[in-house]
């Protein structure tokens, strides 16, 4: 097969595993050892083991499309989540998310990874976006909150200068029946007097 064939059949999936390159080339039996003969010569990128990228793609992507693929299930919260919805505003070194699996860290040429576990039933609160035809799971704003505060709890001041510190936007409009959904998934003590906490210093400096 010419690369320019392979290129026209995935042109709307720059990002791709080896598992949905068999389901597309079916019929070609040797389509990952053709793969590696690519990365050789530089037309595609491993981003990790099984999964690829268009080489020419690569300043159109952005990283954060890759999370969801480099270990999966996951979804992307916490620290880059309230960034990506802007409340707060330091953009964090890493790409942070949540997984039913095993914490895991992982660092390639596009960055940083990390996946921090939490229970089964607590793997919720996350919707799927799309961006240059590649899907990604995201926390909704209060879903990124509670899991921020639930799985940095024991290293989270409950002081007002710690939130003065993250710089959380006053503004931001959280809906409070969800923080309390989620809250309540939890059940934890001292996830409850953070929430409480931090929403109480977003109302005060308004």
């Amino acid at each position: 097969m010419q690369f320019y064939d392979f290129e026209e059949k995935m042109k709307n999936y720059p990002v791709f595993t080896a598992s949905e390159l068999r389901s597309v080339f079916f019929d070609q039996k040797n389509i990952i050892i053709q793969v590696a003969f690519w990365i050789r010569k530089g037309y595609l990128t491993k981003v990790k083991d099984g999964l690829y990228m268009l080489s020419h793609m690569k300043d159109e992507v952005n990283p954060m499309v890759f999370a969801g693929k480099i270990y999966d299930p996951s979804y992307l919260s916490m620290e880059f989540a309230l960034n990506y919805y802007g409340i707060i505003p330091d953009i964090p070194g890493t790409y942070t998310s949540v997984t039913s699996r095993t914490t895991k860290y992982f660092k390639n040429s596009f960055g940083n990874f990390t996946y921090q576990k939490v229970r089964p039933e607590f793997f919720t609160g996350y919707e799927t976006k799309n961006e240059k035809n590649i899907s990604f799971n995201i926390a909704t704003p209060e879903k990124a909150l509670v899991d921020y505060l639930y799985l940095n709890k024991n290293k989270i001041k409950d002081d007002i200068n710690f939130w003065k510190e993250m710089r959380i936007d006053e503004d931001f409009k959280f809906k409070y029946k969800k923080i309390d959904l989620y809250k309540n998934l939890i059940n934890d003590k001292k996830v409850n007097k953070l929430i409480k906490s931090v929403l109480a210093y977003q109302k005060n400096v308004r």
